[in-house]
């Protein structure tokens, strides 16, 4: 009885015309559901090809210790070590640095994107969706935030960090007027923060990494987005003008070369004590915020990168950003 029903259920199917039936597998988009699906018949199969809007999720960027030696194999997507070792080069000078402060060894990277080989296939695809998997060594009451400016002729990432955000009440701000505001950071506040910071630029790197190449090797596309498995990076849309600007002007070698003259100064650092902010009625607490660029910039540059980096950003942290910008600029400095 139950193969008569599943019999009859998938001749419904069938009957309907081929347009609703790429509209079904647009609404679906998952690249390993429409791999599946792919394989079901001849008729399937075709019409798949047809589907204009793709959904990836598991981007991975894997890791290997240089004390361990050892590393998970991968899928390559830019066929090589040369260009491989270039996105490490990027992030790697600022590890170094990093190291003077004695955090961890630095990694070095491979690119894992599932089902590229199927999507490869799909000649017609128009919008791109990724999801790249993060893990982020983080205190679970904090709050942070990253975005990046790829889209600049140099790149820049923006990090956003508080130990707490809460709503505002009369004794926070009674709180507040008590003398916070002439807190200090402590190097012991400061070390962990820079580390995750760091985490949040190489995520950066793996996604300038996925944008560069998917660009390149899909000149078809006129949107793209990516964005992360825990929601901590500003989702990364480009789309139209800003797709065509991005794959006519962006050079990837130029942009890696400027790691060999990266300096510790091109790094802005800031900190507020307490950050209210009346529009959502939040506060923050013990902020800090990290600007890395790949080479030097004046102020007026480092500030619109930053604002650009939040663009696609609602909410708390763009508010944040937002105040600090006009009410802490003189608390953000150039490390030295």
């Amino acid at each position: 009885m139950s193969s008569v029903r599943e019999e009859a259920a998938e001749n419904q199917f069938h009957r309907l015309p081929d347009d609703v039936v790429v509209g079904i597998f647009e609404k679906v988009s998952d690249i390993e559901c429409l791999c599946r699906c792919f394989l079901v018949s001849k008729r399937f199969s075709s019409l798949i090809l047809r589907v204009q809007t793709v959904s990836i999720k598991g981007v991975t960027l894997d890791c290997k210790s240089s004390k361990s030696g050892k590393g998970t194999q991968t899928i390559n997507p830019f066929g090589g070590n040369g260009l491989l070792g270039k996105f490490s080069n990027l992030v790697l000078k600022p590890f170094r640095y990093l190291h003077k402060l004695a955090l961890s060894p630095p990694p070095s990277l491979q690119f894992n994107i599932p089902g590229l080989a199927f999507l490869a296939l799909l000649k017609q695809v128009r919008s791109l969706n990724l999801e790249v998997i993060s893990d982020f060594d983080a205190d679970n009451d904090c709050v942070f935030k990253w975005g990046a400016d790829f889209t600049a002729e140099h790149p820049s990432v923006t990090f956003l960090f508080a130990k707490s955000l809460s709503k505002m009440t009369t004794e926070l701000q009674e709180e507040d007027e008590d003398g916070s505001e002439n807190r200090r950071i402590t190097r012991e506040e400061l070390l962990p923060r820079a580390s995750l910071a760091f985490e949040c630029i190489e995520g950066a790197s793996r996604w300038l990494g996925i944008l560069s190449h998917v660009v390149t090797k899909y000149p078809m596309l006129q949107n793209l987005t990516i964005s992360d498995s825990m929601n901590k990076g500003v989702k990364l849309r480009l789309g139209g003008e800003k797709l065509v600007e991005y794959r006519n002007a962006f050079d990837l070698d130029k942009v890696v070369s400027l790691s060999d003259s990266w300096t510790p100064e091109y790094m802005r650092v800031g900190f507020v004590p307490v950050l209210p902010l009346p529009m959502s009625g939040y506060v923050m607490k013990v902020v800090t915020i990290f600007n890395f660029r790949m080479s030097a910039a004046d102020d007026s540059e480092a500030y619109s990168a930053m604002l650009d980096a939040f663009a696609e950003e609602q909410g708390v942290f763009l508010e944040a950003l937002v105040q600090i910008l006009e009410k802490h600029k003189g608390s953000i400095m150039m490390r030295t």
